[in-house]
């Protein structure tokens, strides 16, 4: 027999804990399992048998089956003392043979026999100094504890290295999991089932606060901190690497010690970047984020997820051992439905009862075994047909009478038992002392009878029973809200349940609710997009309405605010399930061989909003560069509130423009390049006027290749994996505001270019008498004519034909270095450029030596951070390049040497002229391009004027930024922002009066 499976149960030795409880710990045993078993793994019955369970001195009490699945005791003078001080955990002595570390304190157990202590349902390990000190409750109790459940919104499957599961506790390796894109919450995908349902809730407006006594709290997380963490009251180290251990707030990222993070005040001032961020209380967002991701279990409705497992897992489990038996356990006719099981190890001789209590912790229930039996699953759902497993019989038994080599199992209640029971009761927003109610019921208790029951022992005997009414609430992966009438009998509904699935009626729970709690009335707000521009606000709502009607689903309440130019409207729904069904049908729609954009749009409400306070609007590129906007759109999700951040790729740069339109102050924080930046520049240009706020400062997070315009304000040269995203948050803080010129570029092409044109193409979509209208542009960076755009002019062409390839900025930067090889000792189209333009500055025409190439600048940064202009304090003609001074810089490029080594920072560029206007001619069609964006432009004419619209951006301040976690985030200093903001102010303003020409 094996050491792992050999059972040990005769030989128990008797130990006495000094707070009454016995525990009874076997022998130790020369070689055996010393560290929690990997994700999935069988749980082994000789690890844990039944004479390790905590057993009172005292007489037990008359127990009945409770609602939660939980032991229930009728007596409540005679509880389990064990379970009530250890938070729930059923925890044994157990020998470790490798490093162990605690899970509360998170030092290492030490000594040679029983070291410590280990939870047999979910895996928590303490020291036995730590065991009167646990504060982290164990996963078959953790869901009662949530007062308010909010589901997390999972994102696909995949794996997560480095990574705990915080449900059973192990790491996820290259185990299958989960990950909530809202809070830093993982499972295994096996433990999806058994999830606590405590997501942090994000929009939580409510019109009846009075906000000057509203106090927000801190939301904790345990386990899976950021390195460098620190506790945030001893300042030691709280972060580690072996457990699922410490805390940290998910909304102030404060970090601390499990065994610390109780003394803090519970009342969270959002930490260092609070202005920047919108809190919970200000934002009604009616849809959830979980119904808009949808179920995960609904995307594999013929295989459960929850039975998915990694090769090693299925493996380990089929080698097996020959002493050892595997069994496959269901929840009930669900799971079997669902094909949704859980595999468990047994010793062969292990009889029906320690199978049980084996099935009991895979499925983490916490009650009596001997109130569940075991039944061999059948096709037939007729429990009557199942055929019950006798007590006698062992496992190594069951393998031979049904001819499989792992049986299929099902865990049962046994009925007879059921003749009342327990349930809890939740306040909801009533105040009350504690956090819920045991109502003992019967089949005949109705719910009337069940809130009178709770008022009184709430101790609310003022409150009117007739206005107050019950919510059962079932909590899945979705959280499904019932109101029930008052003469409903829960209990017969609970045992239905139960015969269905023993999660299904632990997953169940009653809420008390005011009849004058409103329910919100805030709209669902749905941003539609990608339709035809430029048509009137009747058409787009026909063309909504249309797409509604063909899928059958229900239509909008009202049609807000459309946005002609780019061809959207925002729709309005009162029903929020009709917005959730309308949700699904448009983001699946096209309109004109186009995919429609589909998006939920949060509504601000500035009267919850402090004064000073200057919100972010974060817009990320998830395409710039090297395509890694997908992470900082993760990482800056979970620092900020998740519905102040907005993919590009999901409608643009509008969606978040419309959410903060009716903000007095904010600012924008772009993550993407400098195509990016324009991007979001022109559509402020177009709709900003509309706001209260046109004109928001904006900060740079570089994503792009060339990121120049974040180079000039300072914000670096690109985002590197591992960046300290919080540091630039709170540097965002501390940033002061300058002005950025940005300039009109007008295309004029020649009429018989034009027609040539015409004449070779047969394009059918072309505007009819829009041959004369010139094109128009708007350059913040620089304009280049030639050999620069030449070689943009490629690179753009290679992007399109395979942009699978363009992953990695290092490998865009070799793209153009190729590029530029191939050009050396070429004859280019751009050979002797200066005798096929004219150019005229501020009406002064200039010669133009030899050169390949011409650009235009409006900053000191091009082609990742070179500056042709350069800077000679011996040159007095010119002035030095700035963004805010109203002038342009003419620059000659000889070729691609010139080019090389102006990159290299060798030599400068030909210093052409200075202006605050350029004119040029064309004789023959050239490559151009405008910030990053090239084309083949036809011969013509070219003017670049200053735009009448300037920006404001950012620039980080060279202050030194403290590190995160190092100092505790709990000290408010209200009203130190607003000057700061203002001497910022004040400087951009002598910036722009001495920029002035």
């Amino acid at each position: 027999m094996n050491d792992h499976l050999c059972a040990v149960f005769t030989s128990c030795k008797s130990h006495q804990e000094p707070n009454g409880v016995e525990y009874r710990q076997a022998k130790p045993r020369p070689h055996g399992r010393n560290q929690p078993e990997s994700a999935g793994a069988p749980t082994t019955i000789a690890e844990k048998p039944q004479s390790w369970q905590p057993v009172a001195a005292a007489d037990m009490a008359t127990t009945a089956a409770g609602l939660f699945g939980h032991q229930v005791d009728l007596n409540p003078g005679k509880n389990n003392r064990s379970k009530s001080k250890h938070c729930g955990h059923s925890l044994y002595k157990k020998n470790f043979h490798r490093p162990t570390f605690c899970h509360h304190c998170t030092d290492m157990l030490w000594g040679l026999f029983g070291q410590g202590y280990i939870c047999e349902v979910c895996n928590f390990v303490t020291h036995e100094r730590c065991l009167d000190n646990i504060t982290t409750p164990c996963s078959t109790v953790a869901a009662d504890r949530v007062q308010n459940p909010v589901a997390h919104a999972w994102s696909e499957a995949g794996h997560y290295r480095k990574k705990f599961c915080n449900v059973c506790r192990r790491k996820l390796d290259d185990s299958l999991a989960f990950r909530c894109e809202l809070c830093e919450y993982y499972t295994h995908a096996s433990c999806l089932d058994f999830v606590v349902s405590n997501c942090v809730r994000c929009a939580n407006y409510d019109a009846n606060r009075n906000v000057e006594k509203m106090k927000f709290t801190h939301h904790w997380r345990e386990g899976n901190l950021p390195a460098n963490s620190r506790c945030a009251l001893c300042k030691k180290s709280c972060v580690t690497s072996e457990c699922l251990a410490s805390m940290k707030c998910e909304w102030c990222w404060t970090t601390a010690h499990t065994g610390c993070y109780k003394s803090f005040s519970s009342e969270c001032n959002l930490g260092p970047i609070r202005d920047l961020t919108v809190p919970p209380f200000a934002i009604s967002m009616p849809v959830p984020n979980s119904a808009v991701k949808g179920d995960v279990t609904a995307k594999g409705q013929d295989q459960s997820i929850s039975s998915i497992e990694s090769p090693t897992e299925v493996k380990g489990k089929e080698d097996g051992s020959e002493d050892g038996q595997l069994l496959r356990i269901y929840d009930g006719k669900t799971s079997v439905r669902r094909k949704s099981s859980h595999t468990i190890s047994v010793s062969k001789d292990a009889t029906a009862v320690q199978v049980v209590e084996a099935a009991m912790r895979a499925l983490h229930l916490s009650d009596n075994p001997n109130l569940y039996y075991l039944a061999e699953t059948s096709e037939n759902e007729s429990e009557g047909q199942e055929r019950r497993i006798g007590d006698v019989e062992q496992a190594g038994q069951l393998s031979k009478q049904l001819g499989v080599k792992i049986p299929s199992l099902i865990l049962r209640y046994q009925e007879t038992k059921a003749k009342k029971g327990l349930i809890k009761v939740y306040p909801g927003a009533m105040k009350v002392p504690v956090e819920y109610v045991t109502v003992s019921i019967t089949s005949y208790i109705s719910v009337k009878e069940i809130i009178e029951m709770a008022l009184h022992k709430f101790g609310l005997e003022d409150e009117d029973p007739d206005m107050i009414s019950l919510l059962e609430l079932i909590i899945e992966h979705d959280i499904h809200e019932r109101e029930m009438d008052r003469d409903e009998c829960p209990w017969p509904q609970l045992i239905k349940a139960r015969r269905n699935s023993l999660l299904q009626m632990k997953q169940t729970r009653y809420q008390l609710k005011r009849a004058d709690e409103k329910k919100p009335v805030n709209a669902a707000q749905m941003f539609v997009g990608n339709l035809p521009i430029n048509l009137s606000e009747f058409k787009y709502k026909h063309i909504i309405r249309h797409l509604l009607e063909e899928a059958g689903c229900p239509l909008f309440t009202s049609v807000g605010k459309v946005y002609v130019q780019y061809g959207a409207a925002i729709v309005a729904f009162e029903d929020h399930d009709a917005a959730i069904q309308a949700y699904h049908v448009l983001k699946d729609a096209t309109y004109e061989d186009k995919p429609v954009n589909c998006i939920f749009i949060p509504e601000i409400h500035i009267e919850f909003l402090r004064p000073d306070a200057t919100p972010l609007l974060l817009f990320i590129n998830v395409k710039s560069g090297g395509c890694q906007g997908i992470e900082v759109f993760d990482i800056l999700s979970k620092m900020v509130n998740p519905y102040q951040v907005f993919n590009l790729c999901q409608g643009g740069p509008l969606p978040g423009l419309h959410a903060f339109s009716q903000l007095q102050e904010y600012r924008i924080l772009i993550c993407g390049g400098d195509g990016t930046v324009g991007w979001v520049l022109q559509c402020l240009d177009d709709v900003g006027q509309e706001s209260v706020c046109s004109n928001p400062a904006i900060a740079i997070l570089p994503l792009g290749t060339g990121n120049d315009l974040s180079r000039v304000l300072k914000w670096g040269g690109g985002y590197q994996q591992g960046d300290e995203l919080y540091s630039i948050l709170q540097a965002i803080v501390d940033s002061e505001e300058v002005k950025l010129d940005r300039w009109t570029v007008i295309f004029e092409t020649d009429q018989s270019k034009l027609m040539e044109c015409d004449n070779k193409s047969n394009s059918s979509n072309s505007s009819s008498g829009n041959e004369d209208m010139p094109n128009m542009f708007v350059m913040n960076n620089y304009f280049s004519i030639g050999i620069d755009a030449d070689l943009c002019l490629g690179f753009h062409m290679a992007r399109e034909e395979k942009p699978e390839k363009f992953n990695s900025r290092l490998h865009n930067k070799g793209v153009y270095f190729r590029l530029g090889m191939r050009k050396l000792g070429r004859r280019t189209s751009c050979k002797e450029l200066q005798k096929e333009l004219r150019v005229e500055v501020d009406g002064r025409p200039i010669e133009i030596p030899s050169i390949e190439g011409m650009l235009i600048l409006n900053i000191s940064s091009w082609g990742s951070g070179a500056d042709p202009w350069g800077v000679d304090n011996q040159d007095t003609t010119f002035k030095k390049c700035r963004h805010d001074d109203g002038l342009l810089e003419l620059v000659g490029l000889t070729g691609v040497v010139h080019l090389g080594q102006i990159q290299s920072g060798l030599r400068t560029g030909i210093r052409l002229g200075q202006g605050a206007n350029v004119r040029v001619w064309l004789n023959t069609d050239m490559p151009v391009q405008v910030d990053g964006e090239p084309w083949m432009q036809l011969a013509g004419q070219v003017v670049v004027c200053r735009s009448a619209l300037q920006a404001t951006m950012l620039k980080k301040s060279k202050s030194k930024i403290k590190r995160r976690n190092t100092e505790p985030a709990l000290n408010s200093n209200d009203g130190q922002t607003s000057p700061r903001r203002e001497q910022a102010r004040l400087v951009a303003m002598k910036s722009d009066e001495g920029g002035q020409v």
